[in-house]
């Protein structure tokens, strides 16, 4: 956890999609399909509304997992400034997308790939234990494990939505 914070990260963009990750839960393919629409700022909120699934290597539009997919999540205060200053940046200067390719398309699985290794080799410089195996998935799993530290002042319910799971699927994965 303390590489995510330390890390002296390449791109901007790479710093936003891990703090995403880490503070908001997202499966990967949720946070590869934002747009500088999906955001609150007056509420602090980022909308799940759509995935993208990648085909032959290119970005695909979805839905997202499961019909409890679509919901709105808190940015934690933490992370908020990074992210509200590149969104307002990307807006400023026209973009849509999050997260994109050189062109400007969607981010690819080669560009994915590519952010991935950039953003691990951050934390890495900063970190004394290696880092192996990390996924983006994981920050889903720690994100679902803090808000579970927190039960009865979070309920299982609260947890699940703020998931976009069902009550069933965190208690079985988390339990």
């Amino acid at each position: 956890k303390a590489a995510v914070f330390a890390a002296d990260y390449r791109y901007e963009s790479d710093q936003v999609f891990t703090y995403i990750l880490y503070g908001c839960g997202l499966r990967r393919e949720e946070c590869i399909a934002l747009t500088v629409f999906d955001f609150n700022f007056s509420d602090r909120t980022v909308s799940v509304n759509r995935a993208h699934e990648f085909v032959k290597g290119k970005p695909r539009q979805k839905d997202p997992k499961t019909w409890n997919g679509f919901r709105v999540l808190p940015i934690p205060d933490k992370v908020y400034p990074v992210i509200h200053g590149y969104v307002e940046s990307l807006k400023s200067s026209g973009k849509t997308y999050l997260f994109t390719t050189q062109r400007g398309a969607p981010a690819s699985l080669s560009c994915y790939r590519r952010m991935w290794e950039r953003i691990i080799s951050a934390m890495q410089a900063t970190s004394e234990e290696p880092i192996i195996g990390l996924t983006a998935h994981i920050f889903r799993h720690n994100y679902c494990t803090m808000l579970c530290y927190q039960i009865p002042k979070i309920s299982i319910k609260r947890i699940a939505q703020l998931l976009g799971d069902t009550e069933k699927m965190v208690l079985d994965v988390y339990n």
